[in-house]
């Protein structure tokens, strides 16, 4: 927040203010550190304490901002009760400069603000002057602000790894729009009443649009009667632009990241494309953040693999004569789904874009496995051929067609966007459903629609960021491609049953699918028998 209210025409006023979540001690004993600054502060090259005594400091300054350096030597004084820091220049490069650090008790932590004082005093060059320095010097204290936060931040969680439990809890659920009717519906719900402006100022505006937090999770209790809160955060963006602009998507899960941060969580999950754009730019969003990072991955693939065995049952057929398909078999949890259910199935295909990583995948299931593995460019051909297809691709929009399932065929769909569309059909032959998802033992309400079906349904991704911060493991618990073993998908399962997460109903958009349905099913799958 800045403010320019000049004390009389040589003098330039200015205010900086940022609110730091941390407690104000912690605060005003870290700006005290002025010799550490550089290290940290890339504007500030200098800063050295000349002298100090009692309450009084005196040290000498050296900044860059623009390429242009400032050096000015100040006395600094702490006045503890007065929650203040004075500082006034003794000698330097401005005629002059003084101000304070006010430190204020904010509901979110500690109210920062910086009154200065300068006066830049160059003649004939002295308007632009006095403006070109006033925004130097607003740079300056805004980075130095910036740092500040973020050093703490990240002192937090070295302490947390160091063994200071207390330091960080609960959880931070980070998703994302899939386009822009999903958005225009978002805001509906928020405001029945709003007029919303063409979709092209709309588009633009909401690429500029920070991510931010949208929604307080409290008091999420599990079975084991422990509690845990929580953030639902938005990350700016739908899926389409990730290929207009990788780097700035990014950005924007990375600064979701850090407003998870900044509320002190001890884990987050990447919904959706969050996790994905990581891979685009080839670099792990874990590295760019303090906070335990999860794609939640494990726990999807097993409510993913768990539906579709379930829908055998219930079909009443024997899996072990089955073939399965998985769409998007290369990625994340399409290789998890392949790797437990290779030894269960009599054929497995394996459908992806790349040929490359279809033939490490095939190379992998293929030693010693029970099913006969192919892989395939060909969703189509490979989908039309399946009793069971899991759809797991990264698509922005619907890739398979209704038609192209046998009658009979179980079809779990893990897309987010879904990869078949939920226009109506007439089909009465196929078991169909939106997989991936749990019913947690404590319903949530999202104030807008993020596509769930009912309260006590929630995505595989986020139950898994609640399951882990529950039991306390802040870890990137499944990050990194290729990761997502049959192992961890049994641990973390095991751990969501701990807390009371099972499977959800069976759903297909905001359908239930009731018994009929199944009967339905089942009479395609006794013809095809017979």
């Amino acid at each position: 927040m800045l403010d320019n209210n000049p004390v009389d025409k040589d003098i330039i006023e200015i205010k900086v203010s940022r609110v730091i979540p941390a407690e104000k001690w912690r605060v005003i004993r870290l700006l005290t550190k002025v010799w550490e600054f550089p290290s940290y502060i890339p504007s500030v090259k200098e800063a050295t304490v000349l002298s100090k005594s009692g309450h009084k400091m005196v040290t000498k300054w050296r900044i860059q901002v623009d390429k242009v350096p400032i050096s000015w030597i100040e006395e600094d004084t702490l006045e503890i009760a007065k929650n203040k820091i004075s500082f006034c220049e003794k000698e330097g490069d401005l005629e002059a400069f003084s101000g304070e650090w006010l430190f204020n008790t904010h509901p979110e932590g500690t109210e920062v603000l910086v009154t200065v004082h300068l006066k830049v005093g160059v003649p004939a060059i002295r308007e632009f002057a006095d403006s070109y320095i006033r925004k130097l010097i607003v740079l300056n204290f805004e980075a130095i602000l910036s740092a500040i936060e973020k050093r703490l931040i990240s002192l937090r969680y070295i302490s947390y790894r160091k063994g200071d439990t207390d330091k960080i809890a609960g959880f931070g659920i980070i998703g994302h729009l899939y386009n822009f009717y999903h958005l225009e519906k978002c805001f509906h719900i928020l405001n029945p009443e709003v007029k919303l402006p063409s979709r092209e100022f709309l588009s633009q505006l909401f690429h500029l649009t920070p991510s931010f937090k949208l929604y307080d999770i409290k008091d999420f209790k599990s079975k084991t009667g422990e509690l845990v809160n929580g953030f639902f955060i938005i990350a700016t963006f739908i899926p389409d632009m990730i290929e207009k602009d990788v780097w700035l998507v990014f950005s924007k899960v990375v600064k979701a990241c850090k407003l998870a941060e900044k509320k002190g969580v001890g884990i987050v999950t990447l919904g959706g494309f969050t996790s994905i754009v990581a891979e685009k730019v080839g670099h792990e969003i874990s590295e760019q953040v303090d906070v335990a990072v999860t794609t939640g991955n494990s726990f999807t693939a097993a409510m993913a693999i768990e539906g579709v065995l379930k829908a055998v049952q219930l079909l009443g057929r024997d899996i072990s004569n089955l073939a399965l398909t998985i769409v998007g078999g290369t990625g994340d949890i399409g290789s998890a789904c392949s790797r437990v259910l290779v030894d269960k199935v009599r054929q497995l295909t394996l459908t992806g874009r790349t040929k490359s990583n279809l033939q490490l995948m095939h190379k992998e299931l293929s030693r010693h496995r029970k099913a006969k593995v192919f892989v395939t460019t060909d969703n189509e051909a490979a989908v039309r051929a399946a009793d069971i297809v899991i759809s797991a691709a990264s698509a922005t929009s619907s890739i398979l067609k209704v038609d192209w399932f046998k009658p009979g065929a179980i079809i779990c769909d893990v897309g987010y966007p879904k990869n078949i569309s939920y226009a109506p059909t007439e089909r009465k032959d196929i078991f169909i459903f939106s997989g991936g998802l749990s019913k947690p033992p404590t319903s949530l309400s999202f104030p807008i629609d993020v596509g769930l079906p009912a309260p006590d349904t929630l995505y595989g991704c986020f139950s898994e960021s609640i399951i882990l911060a529950l039991d306390k493991r802040y870890e990137n618990f499944s990050f990194g491609r290729g990761n997502i073993t049959p192992e961890k998908i049994q641990e973390i399962k095991s751990l969501g049953e701990k807390h009371g997460f099972t499977l959800a109903d069976f759903y297909w958009g905001d359908k239930r699918i009731d018994s009929d349905t199944i009967e339905c099913v089942k009479e395609a799958v006794a013809r095809i028998v017979k």
